[in-house]
């Protein structure tokens, strides 16, 4: 079969999105499928969030697919995100081609997040939720990367027989070698983008608890963030570096040197890719309840209240002060990274809803799991 996928953003920037639909693409061409991914091109992410830039990439983006149905017998559009479900149904409309929406996260959830006057948050919001109702449900069929946001694809019109809720899963061959036990125990990491949504102005209160009972606490925030950005972030807190990394490799250097690997987000309708790089790591992991998809509190990692600094730190702290525990957590959350099976199954999953919209199987087929 012959797949396009879509990504409103740079094909190469070190994020969540690229990462996801990157392993996509590598599993699906290795079953034997033609893989097209139609991006902006290049790697510069730009600034996040809305801005008049990103419009303009996605006008070029509906353009490059024309260009690429004209070329090829495209069978399948997978589009990931509003922006490039938006480029892709009007081509889709146009030459008759199903398009597979994959949802990584809400709009009404993340748009807000990107502003600071509440009456931007709140137009945010409303544009949010009027795109979250819209596009999916225009889709041939909706993927949703958690239950929380197939369930509200469900609200927004999306009905159980167009929609699966399929979480990401490490592709077993980018997981690297196993780790050695160890690492500086008084570090904490953080691997990711600066972006709102990732509620890093509620880590660094944390960790400022965290050095007022462990002085000799350090936290490194490694991420392809521009330096500007992470100053006006980071500011004047203590015990508080970061690191701008260039490639995966270092990325995965400096978790191999921490001893705790940590997840503040709370949003809880996507899937944040970082779990899966600390489990492969295997790291000792603290996260917030929205954001500890696939992590069982006490066996693969701690999970804590969301929004709640004091429990925050103090699972930090307990960790920070037992080398044991953080062995324990961090062999258990590798092994539950290596499993071959889930990895297979998403991308069985994926190419039983390909056939589906293609009428080249049987829709009772197509296996629907969201949880209401």
């Amino acid at each position: 079969m012959r797949v396009a996928l879509l990504l409103a953003g740079p094909a190469t920037a070190p994020r969540g999105s690229q990462v996801l639909v990157r392993q996509l693409a590598l599993g699906l061409a290795a079953r034997g499928h033609v893989v097209r991914l139609v991006t902006y091109g290049g790697r510069r992410a730009g600034p996040p969030g809305p801005r008049l830039g990103r419009l303009l990439g996605d006008v070029w983006l509906a353009g490059r697919m024309w260009r690429l149905v004209g070329r090829e017998p495209i069978d399948v559009l997978h589009a990931h995100n509003s922006e490039a479900a938006i480029a892709g149904l009007v081509v889709a409309r146009l030459t008759g081609r199903p398009l597979v929406y994959h949802g990584h996260s809400a709009l009404a959830e993340e748009l807000p997040l990107y502003f600071t006057s509440p009456f931007a948050r709140r137009l945010a919001a409303r544009l949010g939720r009027l795109l979250d109702a819209q596009v999916p449900r225009r889709a041939d069929f909706c993927i949703a990367v958690t239950d929380e946001l197939g369930a509200l694809l469900r609200r927004r019109g999306v009905t159980a027989a167009g929609l699966a809720c399929i979480g990401p899963t490490g592709a077993l061959e980018e997981l690297g070698p196993p780790p050695r036990p160890g690492g500086d125990g008084g570090l904490v990491c953080y691997a990711g983008n600066l972006d709102g949504y990732q509620n890093l102005g509620f880590l660094l209160r944390a960790f400022a608890r965290v050095r007022a009972r462990v002085p000799g606490a350090r936290l490194v925030l490694v991420t392809h963030a521009d330096g500007r950005a992470a100053a006006r972030l980071v500011g004047g807190a203590r015990g508080v570096e970061v690191i701008r990394a260039g490639s995966y490799d270092e990325v995965r250097a400096r978790l191999a040197a921490a001893a705790i690997a940590v997840c503040p987000r709370a949003e809880r309708s996507g899937f944040p890719m970082k779990l899966l790089n600390y489990m492969a790591a295997g790291k000792a992991i603290v996260a917030s309840a929205g954001s500890a998809k696939g992590l069982e509190d006490g066996v693969t990692g701690r999970v804590v209240p969301d929004g709640d600094e004091a429990a925050f730190a103090d699972a930090i702290v307990a960790l920070l002060g037992d080398a044991g525990e953080r062995e324990r957590l961090g062999l258990a959350a590798r092994r539950a990274a290596e499993s071959r099976d889930a990895w297979d199954a998403v991308l069985d999953r994926i190419e039983d809803i390909y056939r589906h919209v293609t009428a080249q199987g049987e829709p009772g087929l197509v296996p629907v799991t969201c949880t209401e």
